[in-house]
């Protein structure tokens, strides 16, 4: 095995975003899980000081951490964006059902926490109406809201989200999504943001297969378990998914870490073929022009993580 690279095994996992919201959002959350396992006959020694790849400059240099502990900071600079968005766009993946509202002035799923909703400034749409095509701005505050996906794994959300969207019919939506410092719990399925604060807003895109997010400079994600903070600069996040293909791409998306900026770049596919999954492609993080680490596919049920420099951990 090529020094500082680990295999990870995949499980039935789950994705970002709610399963009401339609079938991109059920196929996005049945293809983003990975156990963290590392593959039979690995070494376990440190990354070396040397990377197996020259850069061509040096990158701002991380703690010296297990290799295990590096990886996971990869994976959740991949994820970032990922557990931002699935907390911004909240109104319409845990206050709506494809436009239905549900829940408003209630109690949320299995009667754990409430949510309230406002339209315009005003009463909240009745539960199991549409919300209005058009633009509009649709606001809900979400306490200790918790919503269970499968089996034991639950989803908590405390504070105030808002969307002011344009919407033509349902099956496509644009809208200008923000968080105020809302805490969630239980959205990372590949890293260990499971406790995380967002704050800052994003355009957001979706369509019946795809989804579009791009982050507003400034935009901030914190780990409440390290305290450590993602800020966003600029690029965008995007999810395609389509006939058993998934599709993560990453356009110049920069998180800077404790002053460290990456940059993120490439697409990543999975295609499922029951029960095998076939991962390609590679993500790309870079600082500074300098290759520090990458994600990427390497056959049937291997996908890969390389880490040349070490990162900052979020």
């Amino acid at each position: 095995m090529t020094p500082g690279t680990q295999r990870y095994g995949r499980s039935s996992g789950l994705g970002s975003v709610h399963m009401n919201t339609g079938s991109l959002e059920r196929s996005l959350r049945a293809s983003l899980g990975l156990s963290l396992v590392i593959a039979l006959g690995c070494d376990i020694t440190p990354y070396p000081t040397t990377p197996t790849t020259t850069p061509t400059s040096t990158a701002t240099p991380g703690p010296t951490l297990p290799r295990s502990v590096q990886q996971l900071a990869a994976l959740a600079l991949f994820e970032a964006a990922a557990v931002h968005l699935s907390v911004a766009t909240a109104p319409f993946t845990f206050g709506t059902d494809n436009g239905k509202a549900m829940w408003t002035n209630g109690p949320c799923a299995f009667g754990q926490g409430s949510m309230e909703g406002s339209l315009d400034g005003g009463l909240a749409p009745i539960p199991g109406t549409f919300l209005p095509t058009g633009s509009h701005t649709y606001v809900v505050s979400f306490r200790n809201c918790s919503v269970n996906y499968w089996g034991n794994e639950a989803f908590d959300l405390n504070g105030v989200t808002s969307a002011a969207y344009d919407v033509v019919e349902w099956s496509n939506i644009m809208a200008r999504v923000s968080a105020d410092s809302v805490h969630a719990k239980g959205l990372a399925f590949r890293s260990e943001l499971h406790d995380v604060t967002a704050d800052g807003s994003a355009v957001w895109t979706r369509t019946n297969n795809s989804t579009t997010y791009t982050p507003d400079a400034g935009s901030r994600l914190v780990n409440n378990s390290t305290t450590h903070v993602a800020t966003f600069g600029g690029g965008s996040y995007s999810t395609i998914s389509q006939g058993g293909r998934t599709e993560w791409r990453f356009d110049n998306l920069t998180v800077t870490v404790s002053g460290t900026k990456y940059s993120l770049n490439g697409t990543l596919v999975s295609i499922h073929t029951q029960p095998l999954t076939t991962d390609a492609g590679e993500i790309r993080i870079v600082n500074d022009g300098t290759l520090v680490a990458r994600i990427y596919g390497a056959g049937v049920n291997d996908l890969r993580i390389e880490v040349l420099v070490p990162l900052v951990p979020l």
